[in-house]
């Protein structure tokens, strides 16, 4: 009986060997289809002969494809680069200086008519259409859209060496911070439209699109196109302008005490008659402050707009920039890709929604210009108007509306915010 058991025990632990042995086996010829099945790491270091003879080595070089974000990425950072051409130097005294530039009005006349070009050509920098010839000219075309006396102003912010090392700077440093008269009749203004450059000027104050009809809104009309509307505002303080604005204009709009925190809270106004709700909320990092705010309530501008289910009365508003200015690009590109993947899945749950893309302002020379200069405003500009470029969506172009009313102030005065407003009711009413 004994003996039996014994032998019993000794076949079982034998057949028990057998098995490990066969397992053993089996893992060290498929050992890399075993780890990718568990999704397993697999680690080159500090391993035996025996494994290394094991495990293919072929199979552990497992190289990761770029996505398609860091694909648009780089086709972004290329179009930029040839945009912005090297321009090295070893000594300040040989950069491009206004002191030694000279300007050249190329079709000199003693009266223009309206609508035509009037062509300038800069040896050195200017607003207006530019175009660079890489060789130390530029051309300016302005368009002359109203009659009587113009003055040209041509401002050299940086020379080409100075924006050479700034794009450079951009890119590398990851640490800085802890007239014409168009005689064939405009459609209305409406969303989805291209928007040329310039897309229009200022005459007496007031913004005059080029490319579309603007409506004239007084407070009723407003009033009325506003009714059982739901409008968020997501971005900056130069949108929050807007909602300290609004009330202004709309004098039924009331403040709606939300009794939040800190210095830059969500704000709400309401119209309970007309069923109209108006709210502003900054976005989420980075956002540059020397004052206190919470962020119990932050949310990222993708994350907002995915948290709404949207209908034909609802519309956003979205601005970011000026806090993206001292931080490598790429963080950029990256949220503008993120925020536009959000509006097209704002547009597959509903097609309806309106989506407005408010470009970020010029603004006064900052003391620490290397960080929040306008060139890097201008770069994200452009990136901007590369990503949206294709998708149902109206912009409003502050850029352009900034320079063109010579506003340099971070927030703009009250007339431009009046213009920016106008813009917007245009492709919502």
């Amino acid at each position: 009986m004994f003996s039996n058991r014994k032998l019993q025990k000794a076949l079982l632990m034998s057949a028990s060997f057998s098995i490990v042995i066969w397992i053993i086996f089996v893992i060290s010829q498929n050992s890399t289809k075993l780890w990718l099945t568990l999704k397993l790491p697999i680690s080159l270091q500090k391993r035996n002969t025996s494994t290394k003879f094991l495990c293919p080595t072929s199979s552990m070089s497992l190289i990761k494809s770029p996505t398609e974000t860091e694909l648009r990425i780089r086709e972004i950072m290329e179009k930029l680069d040839q945009q912005i051409p090297l321009r090295p130097f070893t000594n300040v005294k040989t950069t491009t200086s206004a002191a030694h530039s000279i300007t050249t009005v190329l079709n000199p006349q003693v009266t223009y008519c309206r609508g035509g070009q009037l062509n300038i050509l800069l040896e050195a920098g200017a607003s207006g259409k530019v175009t660079d010839f890489n060789n130390g000219t530029y051309l300016v075309s302005f368009t002359l859209f109203w009659e009587g006396q113009v003055s040209l102003s041509v401002l050299l912010i940086h020379p080409s060496e100075g924006a050479s090392a700034l794009w450079r700077a951009r890119k590398e440093v990851h640490d800085i911070i802890i007239f014409k008269e168009n005689e064939n009749v405009k459609e209305k203004c409406r969303i989805g439209m291209n928007i040329p450059l310039p897309g229009g000027y200022t005459l007496q104050e007031r913004w005059i699109t080029t490319f579309c009809d603007q409506i004239q809104l007084d407070t009723i009309k407003i009033s009325g196109c506003l009714k059982g509307k739901l409008i968020y505002l997501l971005g900056d303080s130069t949108l929050r302008q807007w909602i300290e604005y609004l009330p202004k204009v709309v004098k039924t709009l009331k403040y709606f005490d939300l009794h939040g925190t800190g210095s830059f809270p969500k704000r709400l106004l309401l119209d309970a008659e007309s069923h109209t709700q108006i709210q502003w909320k900054k976005h989420s990092y980075p956002f540059i402050t020397v004052h206190l705010y919470s962020v119990i309530d932050d949310g990222y501008i993708p994350l907002e707009i995915d948290r709404v289910l949207g209908d034909q009365n609802t519309v956003f508003v979205i601005t970011f920039g000026h806090h993206f200015r001292p931080f490598p690009i790429d963080i950029f590109i990256r949220r503008a890709i993120r925020i536009r993947k959000a509006i097209e899945r704002l547009f597959l749950r509903s097609p309806a929604t309106k989506v407005i893309i408010k470009t970020e302002n010029i603004r006064e020379m900052p003391i620490e210009r290397e960080w929040f200069d306008d060139f890097h405003g201008y770069i994200q500009y452009l990136i901007m108007k590369d990503i949206f470029k294709d998708l149902n969506v109206g912009i409003i172009d502050a850029w352009d509306m900034t320079i063109a009313h010579n506003a340099n102030f971070l927030h703009p005065p009250d007339i431009v915010i009046r213009n920016q407003i106008d813009m917007f009711l245009n492709y919502i009413c």
